[in-house]
């Protein structure tokens, strides 16, 4: 599934806060802004 393959990529991450934040990020819904992104000018 996605979430083992997120936790595979997640050895590395010293919290397994960091873990769960980066699987909600991939597999959650919101797409937060970046910055120095303009969002009226995408694509």
């Amino acid at each position: 599934t996605k979430i083992r393959l997120i936790t595979r990529r997640g050895f590395g991450f010293h919290t397994p806060e960091a873990v769960v934040a980066l699987a909600m990020l991939s597999l959650g819904g919101s797409r937060p802004q970046l910055p120095g992104r303009d969002p009226r000018m995408s694509q």
